[in-house]
């Protein structure tokens, strides 16, 4: 397995528009039940800077075909490309070991 990080930051608008609490948790929610349905994709865990607003996601993925194909997806597009400023930062690691898992190399 690997783990993705992605981060970026907001375009100004959308973050003006995702700081209403409630427009934040109905954008978030829909982008969760996407997510769900993409092949390859174990877990994503959604992240924010509380200071500035960026945003990211830590994503772990069965094997990185599955990864590269999201890159290339709609739904990367819609829910990242669409909203960020600059072109995203992505890292990509070995997924080693996990507290559920355990070791997994």
């Amino acid at each position: 397995m690997i783990a993705a990080i992605v981060k970026f930051e907001l375009k100004d608008e959308v973050r003006k528009q995702l700081s209403d609490i409630n427009v934040a948790r109905k954008h978030i929610q829909k982008v969760v039940e996407g997510c769900r349905k993409i092949p390859g994709l174990k877990e994503k865990f959604f992240i924010m800077d509380p200071k500035t607003s960026a945003q990211g996601a830590m994503l772990i993925w069965e094997k990185q075909e599955d990864f590269d194909a999201y890159l290339k997806s709609p739904e990367y597009k819609t829910t990242v490309l669409d909203i960020c400023k600059r072109k995203p930062k992505v890292e990509v690691y070995l997924h080693t070991a996990n507290l559920t898992d355990g070791v997994l190399i």
